[in-house]
């Protein structure tokens, strides 16, 4: 029944009235009412007519007297000038639909302009209600509710929502992983719209409304509402700003997480603002040229805003331009670790007056490749007490993150969006393991070398073809040799492709990736320096044609597919002698909600426990032993 038509008998006893009551509030009906004054004066009506019953006729008027409803999530005015009531609310629902041009059911933007012009009618009698595109009504008054009141309560449900911790490693042991859960700390309370508390006071305003009126962004995504709090909080005691480390998936706007905060600081402080020849307060370190420059296109923009400079440096590229920016002064740089580490020993770059050190896609940059470079580096910086590091990346494995601890003082880690950190009892089980994003859908194919090509030309019949020839397709290729192979043979099976790998020229790579992004070349075939962190949009399906060293890597390439929002499709081969990877496979595959075939589970599930590629089961050098020196190996070089 609604709850507008009472019951079918003619009077209704307490049971009665508190059940309809629960069924309006919880919308188990479709069509009843969500009506909070309904309740109240439903209830409120029993309470004081002491007969034990009352008309239904009574429970009729109670309705049609209140004036605010959310009828299937939307709020609407039943009461009008010259009469009204639940009579002809269906016939004013269907009228209001026609007027939207779609149903009060969809998530679209008509929908909450429709909301907001009702909820200004009802604007006295309810708390307004803050609103995001893609967001339910629900959501919203999730966040509305927890952003405006900022108890502890609402902000744990909040981050529940959007499954994110926040632990921290002060107080802990030296050199220690965050192990400690961070609930209360109101100098952490997450920034969930720009007009959240705090927000506008640390924030420059000028940051803010180039988000919100140039690029129309309607509120922070949840990395940057839960990092900008963190990283813009202070000690009193020393005045130093708190290192952090910020986990999510790729496509969750980790660059803008850690530019807001660093940029609104340098912009205040103005001793070398504009000075020719002025070293930068700013260093980001990404693993490649393409991520280097998505990153520098960021800070670029938003610089500009607050009258602040950034250049990019990476390798490939002719060295003269790049010191001749250094030399004019610059507050930002972006680069990747090879070609900085030149610059800096022809004494070209000083580093010495960093402020911010900013780590991207951090994993990478720490494992055998750039070790040794990320180093040398850090150690022209000033020392970790006097600097502010944050390290963003979207997978932190366990080898990796004691070996960061060396650079940063009692980082917040911040995990977002993984279904293993947040359990199913609500509490916190942060483990190790990788997490891979739900809404892709991974398909496992157990095959044989020979039979690799036959099966891929097949896949790009069905993904390439017909109604769906301009989706766009990401092949990945574990070396570059074999990524020039099947771009060639792409091409002479007729398909428009185009592939990126260190040994195309920068501006090869950087035109293969426009005409990818842009759909006049839907193909494009990678090495795994194209699944760290690039800004590709609407990747519809991702093919693993070798699969890659690390099982990080395999949740890096998959990650490409399936972002904002959408959902994505994967498809690897997995041939036997990966079999080592088979246990790590299984895992990343089951906590994602997907089948694992019959064929891979015959490799087994174990996982072998990790050691870091350097130091193994230990931390790093002790003692002040002399370091271990690297051998630098990579397949993609930053320096070529």
């Amino acid at each position: 029944m609604g709850a507008s038509e009472g019951s079918a008998d003619a009077t209704m006893g307490a049971d009665a009235v508190v059940k309809a009551a629960k069924k309006a509030l919880k919308r188990e009906e479709s069509g009843s009412m969500k009506i909070k004054h309904l309740t109240k004066s439903l209830l409120e009506k029993w309470d004081s007519s002491g007969s034990g019953s009352f008309d239904k006729n009574e429970v009729r008027r109670c309705i049609e007297e209140s004036e605010l409803f959310v009828v299937d999530g939307k709020v609407v005015a039943l009461k009008k000038k010259g009469g009204g009531g639940v009579i002809g609310d269906k016939k004013r629902k269907s009228s209001a639909e026609k007027d939207n041009g779609e149903s009060v059911k969809d998530g679209s933007a008509t929908k909450e302009e429709a909301d907001r012009k009702a909820a200004k009618k009802a604007a006295k009698r309810a708390k307004k209600e803050m609103k995001n595109a893609g967001k339910t009504t629900t959501e919203s008054a999730t966040t509305a509710a927890a952003s405006s009141s900022g108890d502890d309560s609402s902000i744990q449900t909040w981050r529940t929502q959007h499954k994110i911790v926040l632990r921290d490693s002060r107080n802990g042991e030296e050199g220690a992983t965050a192990t400690k859960s961070i609930v209360s700390n109101e100098d952490y309370h997450p920034y969930q719209t720009f007009d959240a508390p705090g927000c506008r006071e640390k924030i420059l305003g000028e940051l803010i409304s180039h988000c919100t009126v140039a690029n129309a962004f309607t509120r922070p995504t949840p990395i940057q509402a839960q990092c900008w709090p963190v990283l813009l909080s202070c000690d009193s005691k020393t005045g130093r700003h708190r290192d952090a480390v910020g986990i999510a998936e790729t496509g969750s706007g980790k660059t803008l997480a850690f530019s807001m905060p660093a940029l609104s600081l340098m912009s205040r402080e103005r001793s070398l603002a504009n000075k020719s020849g002025r070293p930068p307060r700013m260093l980001v370190l990404a693993p490649t040229r393409e991520l280097a420059m998505q990153s520098q296109k960021v800070l670029e923009e938003f610089g500009k805003v607050v009258n602040l400079t950034s250049t990019v440096i990476y390798g490939g590229v002719p060295k003269p331009p790049q010191k001749d920016a250094l030399r004019r002064g610059v507050d930002c740089i972006v680069c990747t670790p090879g070609r900085l580490k030149d610059l800096v020993n022809e004494g070209v770059c000083d580093l010495g007056k960093v402020r911010h050190l900013v780590l991207d896609e951090a994993d990478r940059m720490l494992d055998m490749g750039f070790e040794e470079d990320v180093r040398y580096i850090i150690s022209m910086c000033p020392a970790r007490e006097a600097r502010q590091t944050a390290m963003f990346s979207a997978t932190w494995p366990a080898a990796i993150q004691r070996l960061a601890m060396e650079f940063m003082v009692e980082p917040v880690c911040i995990y977002v969006g993984f279904e293993s950190i947040v359990g199913s009892n609500g509490e916190n089980s942060i483990d190790d393991a990788l997490s891979a994003n739900k809404r892709v859908a991974q398909s496992v194919e157990v095959i044989e070398d020979r039979a690799r090509e036959q099966r891929l030309s097949e896949l790009l019949k069905k993904y390439a073809s017909g109604k769906r020839s301009r989706d766009r397709i990401l092949v990945f290729a574990l070396y570059k040799k074999e990524a020039a192979r099947l771009e060639g043979t792409l091409n002479r099976w007729g398909y428009s492709c185009a592939s990126i790998h260190g040994d195309k020229t920068q501006d090869a790579r950087n035109r293969a990736l426009a005409e990818f992004k842009d759909g006049s070349c839907p193909i494009l075939v990678a090495t795994d320096v194209a699944a760290r962190g690039l800004d590709i949009p609407d990747v519809e399906v991702v093919l693993n044609y070798t699969f890659p060293l690390t099982i990080e890597d395999y949740v890096h390439r998959i990650g490409r597919t399936g972002r904002a929002g959408k959902s994505g499709i994967s498809h690897t081969f997995f041939q036997p002698g990966d079999k080592s990877h088979a246990g790590e496979l299984q895992q990343v595959m089951r906590q994602a909600g997907q089948e694992v075939p019959d064929e891979l589970m015959r490799f087994g599930s174990t996982i072998k426990k990790k050691e870091h590629k350097l130091y193994g089961a230990h931390s790093g050098p002790v003692g002040g032993l002399p370091m271990k020196k690297a051998v630098k190996i990579t397949f993609d070089s930053d320096d070529e």
